[in-house]
């Protein structure tokens, strides 16, 4: 990393206060610029390692700007934050989670696992008709992949059913032809929020987690405990993002929030 930076990527290193966002194509150096922001604000502006946090979206990208980082600084820093949104919600939720009523050691569990728990518990859902028939594994990797996607979006199980209990009642106020198919719909949605609501119910009472969890037990955490908030805005004077364009809802609401 003992590239010499351009005019353009210097200036995007060395910014001063407030938000700054970096557009440019494949190669062209904005991992590159991180690094060299990391090292300009602890070597030459004296800020503690710990006040800046840098996220990235792979485990590669976040081992690879760390091992970057570690060759630009002197010896002795330690305690950086370089992380995937996971990893650095994963730390937080380990020191905090208790303050949510969640367990901190929570076992962390794999997209196999998830559907392994699943069908071991397949009866406690209240699925009638979604009830699985032909290839129950099929059809449990697209609910799954439907609770993620809420995950992603930043919708909670109580939000979920609240929202199709109003389709519900929107449906039994219509006098039209089409509201057989309406009410089958409402009901499926009904049954899939409820499936949702015991899924996650199931997670929090086994010490389980999913990585969709990780981000939102840590908004969860973070708009509901003010305190924790302010001492993690207290501490990250510096937010970095690496690919933010890759960030879904509920991460973006995250960046924000800090």
């Amino acid at each position: 990393d003992g590239k010499v930076l351009n005019d353009e990527q210097l200036r995007a290193a060395e910014h001063g206060a407030g938000p700054l966002l970096i557009i440019a194509g494949a190669g062209t150096g904005k991992t590159t610029v991180i690094t060299k922001r990391i090292e300009y604000l602890i070597v030459k502006k004296g800020l503690p390692p710990d006040k800046i946090l840098a996220l990235t979206f792979t485990e590669k990208a976040a081992f690879e700007m760390q091992e970057r980082v570690d060759v630009l600084l002197p010896y002795g820093y330690t305690n950086l934050w370089i992380h995937t949104f996971h990893s650095f919600c994963d730390r937080i939720l380990r020191d905090d989670a208790h303050n949510i009523g969640l367990d901190p050691n929570y076992k962390l569990i794999s997209e196999s696992e998830s559907v392994l728990l699943m069908q071991q518990n397949i009866f406690d859902l209240g699925l009638s008709l979604f009830k699985p028939l032909g290839n129950p594994t099929k059809f449990l990797d697209a609910l799954l992949t439907h609770f993620s996607r809420l995950k992603d979006e930043d919708i909670s199980p109580s939000e979920y059913l609240h929202w199709a209990q109003n389709q519900k009642s929107k449906i039994k106020n219509q006098k039209r032809d089409d509201v057989k198919d309406g009410d089958l719909e409402t009901e499926q949605y009904l049954e899939l929020a409820n499936a949702y609501k015991m899924y996650e119910q199931l997670k929090v009472k086994r010490s389980l987690m999913d990585f969709s969890d990780l981000i939102s037990n840590t908004l969860l955490l973070l708009r509901t405990r003010k305190g924790i908030l302010k001492k993690y805005q207290d501490q990250f004077k510096f937010v970095l993002v690496d690919e933010f364009q890759d960030t879904n809802y509920a991460q973006n609401e995250l960046a924000i929030l800090l």
